[in-house]
């Protein structure tokens, strides 16, 4: 399904109230900063999101406080604020707001100074900590139910987080994260180290889909020796997430992908390694020596993203240094929108189609009842159940029943 160029448009701008924005607001929490990063009375940290600026901090006793990054007095930053006493005081002024969202001082205001700080209209959100991440709730009302996936609960060391900054929209990340058909050609020179070499003997997936609740599981089904078949069972959850597979066996370690629309150029991208079963094991994406930064970034367009042609001539497939990093160019030499209206696509793309008619549907029932549903079923998503699977199976009809 290529798109209409108002149907790219909707689907990919989340600024200055664009509907797509609006709906992602207000239905999911948002993932958006190592919780690591937060240290008790140490400096805000700036977050954007939908192209908005807030503050985060952690407070004197290690509570989390989430603020619009302005103070609602005369709109200095509150990344200047002293971080004390379970509060941020604007330096400016001295006015000061505790991290429940209350502002209990206001210094210059002479008479009935309590009664005003019950007027003052600061804007706080419901924040949370789960797998070493902060999320946050940014919607009006009360929050929807958290996502409960099972590495949110996985004890330290069967858990590992790490982010880099990728400069185009979101959904090219999304995108990038359901495609099954680029793994043994982008990452073929990855293809030992990443244990990944079933992709390499057929690159060309055939795709089987599964309805779930909250949005797709998919089998992609390759020919394998013996006449058998291998199968990457991924799942799609929306809005961002994505599920994939282990790498060679089902006890093996598991990789999700969440893509935070920082505004509509620049995403975060989450890896989040886990294994439900027991420690990790170092690989390719940890540990990482800055894990706010990984794979550390190598430029942009200007210098191919620090693609080495000479490791090319010598047989490096790619010429990135990571295999991540040939994710991110990827990504970002699509532009920093996607014009999808001038894609040609085939059948290896058609999980991708699928999101985005998901993306889609979601938008447009929000639009249509007024913001108050987008079809996404809060009640009953059960999100611990969701897990990625891979197999070697004689019969690929049963990859259905594999869980």
């Amino acid at each position: 399904m290529s798109l209409t160029r108002e149907q790219n448009e909707l689907l990919c701008r989340i600024e200055n109230g664009a509907p797509m924005g609006q709906m992602l607001r207000n239905n999911f929490w948002f993932p958006v900063a190592l919780s690591q990063k937060l240290v008790a009375d140490g400096a805000p940290l700036k977050v954007r999101l939908l192209g908005e600026d807030f503050v985060a901090f952690r407070s004197t006793d290690g509570r989390l406080g989430f603020f619009d990054e302005k103070c609602p007095h005369r709109g200095a930053s509150l990344l200047l604020a002293r971080n004390e006493d379970n509060a941020l005081r604007c330096i400016y002024h001295g006015w000061k707001y505790s991290v429940t969202g209350e502002v209990v001082e206001v210094p210059t205001e002479p008479v009935n100074a309590a009664a005003f700080c019950k007027k003052v209209p600061l804007n706080h959100y419901s924040v949370r900590e789960a797998a070493g991440v902060v999320w946050v709730w940014i919607g009006k009302g009360q929050p929807k139910p958290f996502p409960e996936f099972e590495f949110n609960s996985l004890p330290d060391d069967q858990v590992y987080v790490s982010k880099q900054l990728v400069n185009c929209n979101w959904v090219q990340d999304v995108e990038g994260g359901m495609d099954s058909a680029h793994v043994g050609i982008l990452h073929q020179a990855w293809i030992q180290q990443a244990r990944l070499g079933a992709t390499t003997d057929d690159m060309a997936p055939v795709y089987d889909f599964d309805e779930t609740a909250g949005g797709y599981r998919y089998a992609a089904i390759r020919n394998a020796a013996g006449g058998k078949k291998h199968l990457r069972i991924n799942e799609y959850v929306l809005p961002w997430y994505s599920f994939i597979c282990p790498d060679e066996n089902n006890e093996g370690d598991r990789l999700t992908i969440m893509s935070t629309p920082i505004d509509d150029e620049n995403t975060f991208h989450w890896l989040v390694r886990y294994n439900p079963h027991r420690p990790l094991s170092p690989s390719l994406q940890n540990p990482a020596e800055n894990p706010d930064d990984f794979p550390p970034g190598t430029g942009g367009a200007a210098n191919r993203w620090g693609q080495d042609r000479g490791m090319m001539m010598r047989g490096h497939f790619s010429g990135f240094g990571h295999l991540n990093t040939e994710d991110f160019a990827a990504c970002e030499s699509q532009g920093a929108i996607a014009d999808r209206s001038k894609e040609f696509l085939n059948s290896g793309d058609l999980a991708v189609v699928r999101l985005r008619r998901l993306l889609l549907d979601l938008v447009r029932e929000h639009q249509a009842t007024e913001g108050n549903s987008s079809g996404f079923p809060h009640d009953s998503m059960d999100y611990h159940r969701v897990r990625a699977h891979v197999d070697t199976v004689k019969d690929e009809s049963v990859w259905k029943s594999i869980r």
